[in-house]
C-alpha cells in the first residue's frame, strides 16, 4: 500500500484542527473536565509535596530561622506579675459584697 502525500497537502488547516478539537471537547465534555480536574489535583499534590518534603533550605538559612524564632520567645517576668496582680484584683472585686443603693422611689416600702 502506497501513501500519496500529494493528496494530504492542503487538507490540514489550523482553523479546521481547532474546530475539530472544539467539537471533541463539546461532545466529550465530562471526559475533558475530568482530565482537567486530574491535572489540577496532580499539580496541587506536587506543590504540596514540594513545600512539605522537598524544601530547599541550606544550613545557614535553617540556623537563621531558628535564631529569629528563638529571640521572640523571651519571658517577661514583669508583665507576667502585672497580669497576675490584675487577675487577683478582679477576683477580689468580684467577691466583694455589693452595697445596696438607696431606694429613691420608695418601691420597697414596708407597711
Amino acid at each position: 500500500m502506497k501513501l500519496e502525500f500529494k493528496n494530504f497537502q492542503g487538507k490540514m488547516d489550523g482553523r479546521d484542527l481547532l474546530k475539530k478539537a472544539g467539537t471533541l471537547a463539546v461532545k466529550k465534555e465530562s471526559f475533558v473536565l475530568g482530565f482537567l480536574a486530574l491535572v489540577l489535583i496532580g499539580y496541587c499534590g506536587f506543590l504540596w509535596y514540594e513545600y512539605n518534603y522537598n524544601y530547599k533550605w541550606d544550613e545557614a538559612q535553617k540556623q537563621e530561622y531558628v535564631r529569629t524564632k528563638r529571640s521572640g520567645i523571651d519571658f517577661e517576668k514583669g508583665k507576667f506579675e502585672e497580669v497576675l496582680s490584675d487577675i487577683d484584683a478582679r477576683k477580689d472585686r468580684y467577691e466583694e459584697e455589693v452595697a445596696k443603693e438607696k431606694d429613691i422611689f420608695r418601691l420597697n416600702v414596708k407597711n
